[in-house]
């Protein structure tokens, strides 16, 4: 058992020591220290961030062929697109990059050659650069260079294949490899449009390596002139909101590692409560079994033994047991590395290059052997073998084996608080993780999809929206009827997916508008996704953009609330962006996931720019990409899906953070609990064993066991009392750096207290009865 808790105290320090190194060592490219990305964001009239990571095509263009900035940049758009030439076309993982993005990144080429750069608009060739993934998947008998595919409805020559290994930058998501590699400027056109400004994505970035000098002051002056034309083209579109850009450089290894670095911070601090535990039971242990033993090591003196012979044969005896449990620890370890890689490649950025650097097995070892030398050295300094006689006459009575008070009630002490402190920790952490997974996702995933449909054309003229309008008709007409669909609508994104923004006001000029996102949504949506409504209903088949004579609008209820809009008021008249009524008809449940959480939502009618539709499969039947893609090719040859996302499936991937911090907690807090109990018990039982001796002394001069019992536990509550105060104090200053401090927390530290309390009694009416 001692084995088997120090070695998952080890381990835990191991996998700290590990995920630290990870997250905080350089990034494994050339001049990492000099790599940074572009982090915008757009800011409403009040100065309040509306979106994130918010840049345009034009903006990361120029910032990437400015050379006042960097020494080498590249704008990255991810994107993807369908490979052409079979039935069910495969879906590619398509990223535009500038020329330098490979040499920044340290690619490796495996034959041909990089695609031709060009820094004029309008002149990029057709070429693309493969991975060594995407031929062995797609073409594995063929070589590729200067084969000709199509991606979508454009023909490409393949002039390169790269390494498909882990160096390229998680910039998106978590575990996307990139299949093909296109130039950026093929993304641009041949000229750059007021539209192109406002259009600002959170799939596009720009990394680069900085020049030495007074960088930001370049941004900042490339900054203004970036706002001047954004707001031109606000206000060339009639949008009556003033949004602003704000752009700053920072670290790329705070883009890749933050997530990492904070989930490190807690992990360490649980590693940290854990090694501390385990090592202060391991040592009262120890202690104790040390003291039960001073009567021979007394006589060993007597018999000529040396103090250092007598020492190092007890380091020898102690460090063998250190030193099984830190290979242990190793073991544990590495099995713990792979399963982190193995679960949590989707949510952590370069989880492989999680490794445990060798030196750290070396230190946990040399750590081990530093802790079995000092348990050696302290027990050895509480015994005196000046009076050996003493010693060997009072050995059977009990003193000489008695630890001194003090030593046993710091060790107590330090038990308690140390319990206290982890354990209430534990708990907030369960709670915490726990709760957000209980959080309802506002919609029922069961059986859920999302067919996305291969589009290239988005114009905006009445032709081409009546052509997608009587396109998707047909699409939805035929899934309503296929045996497998229970039904089906139009839908813009999926269910929890934020892109499009919207401001809305209650007044008509516009003050006091509300920034929120976006969704558009057809007749049946919210039956067919499973959302519920507070108050109001959904759209009308009538009430679909292409034949509306006036708007509509469903409100989330975070978004109601923001607006001050109650069920009192469905049928009230809201106002957009450009200060047009239109009439609230509905408030529904939000839409959440442990990665984006609950947003402020706006639904409105479909307006048949996309031809996306939601459907729901009966109950035990399973929708495949096949199926549905034979589907669509029947009612038109020319259709392609791009993607058909199982909804549950999707929902299980973005809560897989909360689910791994959950698990994790659980194990720590149920290691926690292990750790308390079985130190508590083992030291109360041999206090209480060497203490047999004087409770029949005082049985013998006339007391009860009833009062010998009682005069235990107030010796324990003294002690409970004075390392609750500390325990609590000290947790309440963590709580403060960590800004957890909350009434919540409170209660688990009352609980905490509680809990090793009746342990802290329960145990010493066990042993004590048991001895007397």
């Amino acid at each position: 058992m001692l084995v088997a808790l120090l070695g998952s105290a080890f381990a835990a320090m191991l996998m700290s020591i590990g995920l630290s190194w990870q997250a905080y060592q350089p990034l494994p490219y050339p001049q990492s220290d000099k790599l940074f990305w572009l982090q915008g964001d757009m800011l409403d009239e009040h100065d309040k961030t509306i979106m994130e990571n918010a840049i345009s095509t034009p903006v990361a263009w120029q910032l990437a062929q400015d050379k006042q900035l960097f020494d080498k940049a590249s704008a990255v758009f991810y994107s993807h697109s369908l490979l052409r030439g079979s039935v069910v076309e495969p879906r590619v993982e398509t990223t535009y990059v500038s020329d330098d993005f490979f040499s920044l990144f340290d690619i490796t080429l495996k034959e041909g050659r990089w695609f031709s750069q060009s820094d004029v608009l309008g002149t990029a060739p057709n070429e693309i650069v493969v991975t060594e993934c995407f031929v062995q998947q797609h073409f594995p008998d063929e070589n590729m260079i200067e084969q000709s595919i199509q991606l979508d409805e454009r023909r490409y020559t393949v002039v390169g294949v790269a390494a498909c290994d882990e160096s390229e930058p998680q910039l998106y998501q978590s575990n996307r490899m990139s299949e093909v590699f296109l130039p950026f400027a093929l993304m641009m056109g041949d000229r750059i449009t007021g539209m192109d400004h406002l259009a600002v994505r959170s799939d596009l970035f720009l990394v680069g390596r900085i020049k030495q000098g007074n960088v930001q002051a370049q941004l900042t002056l490339l900054q203004t002139q970036f706002q001047a034309v954004f707001e031109q083209a606000q206000l060339e579109q009639a949008i009556s909101g003033r949004a602003t850009l704000k752009f700053s450089l920072l670290p790329l290894a705070d883009k890749l590692k933050g997530q990492l670095r904070t989930t490190t911070q807690w992990l360490a601090f649980a590693g940290v409560g854990l090694l501390i535990i385990t090592l202060v039971n391991a040592f009262s242990l120890y202690l104790l079994d040390f003291k039960s033993k001073q009567n021979q090591l007394a006589l060993a003196i007597v018999l000529g033994a040396k103090r250092g012979n007598l020492q190092l044969e007890q380091w020898c005896y102690i460090a063998l047991i250190f030193l099984f449990a830190s290979l242990v620890a190793i073991g544990i370890a590495k099995a713990g590395v792979w399963l982190m890689q193995f679960w949590a490649k989707e949510a952590l950025a370069h989880v492989v290059w999680l490794t445990l650097p060798w030196w750290s097995f070396l230190l946990v070892v040399v750590f081990a052997q530093l802790c079995a030398l000092v348990f050696v050295k302290l027990a050895m300094s509480q015994v005196s073998f000046k009076d050996i006689r003493s010693q060997l006459s009072g050995s059977g009575k009990g003193q000489v084996k008695q630890l001194p008070k003090s030593m046993s009630q710091a060790l107590l002490g330090l038990q308690i608080g140390v319990g206290i402190v982890t354990m209430s920790f534990a708990f907030w952490l369960l709670s915490y993780f726990g709760g957000q997974l209980n959080t309802s996702s506002g919609f029922n995933s069961n059986n859920l999809y999302f067919v996305e449909l291969q589009q290239s054309n988005y114009e905006r003229s009445s032709d081409a929206i009546q052509a997608r309008y009587n396109q998707a008709m047909i699409n939805l007409s035929a899934l309503r009827q296929h045996p497998s669909v229970e039904s089906a609508a139009l839908a813009g994104v999926l269910p929890h997916e934020f892109v499009f923004l919207e401001s809305l006001s209650l007044v008509d000029d516009g003050s006091d508008s509300v920034v929120a996102y976006l969704q558009l949504s057809g007749p049946s949506y919210f039956s067919t996704s499973g959302q519920r409504f507070i108050a109001g209903g959904g759209f009308s088949e009538d009430g679909l953009a292409i034949n509306s004579s006036g708007k509509k609008v469903v409100l989330n209820q975070l978004l109601a609330q923001r607006l001050g809009v109650t069920a009192a008021d469905i049928g009230m008249t809201i106002y957009d962006k450009n200060q047009r009524p239109i009439t609230l008809v509905g408030i529904v449940e939000n839409t959440f996931s442990h990665t984006s959480q609950a947003q402020a939502l706006a639904y409105l009618p479909f307006n048949f720019i996309s031809g996306n539709i939601l459907v729901r499969a009966k109950v035990g039947e399973k929708l495949d990409l096949h199926t549905i893609t034979a589907l669509y090719k029947q009612q038109n040859p020319s259709q392609s899906i791009l993607k058909l996302v199982d909804i549950k499936l999707r929902m299980q991937q973005l809560n897989k953070a909360a689910m791994l911090s959950f698990l994790a907690g659980l194990v720590i807090a149920l290691m926690m609990l292990i750790q308390v109990v079985a130190g508590m018990y083992g030291l109360l039982g041999y206090l209480a064993i060497l203490s047999a001796p004087i409770f029949n002394i005082k049985r013998l001069v006339g007391a009860k066991t009833i009062d010998i019992l009682i005069e235990q536990c107030q010796n324990r509550v003294s002690i409970i009392a004075v390392a609750v105060v500390i325990a609590v104090c000290f947790s309440l200053v963590m709580a403060s750096i960590f800004g957890i401090l909350s009434g919540q927390l409170g209660i688990y530290l009352l609980l905490a207290v509680v809990l090793i309390g009746s342990f802290i009694l329960a145990l010493e009416f066990h042993h004590v009865a048991k001895q007397i």
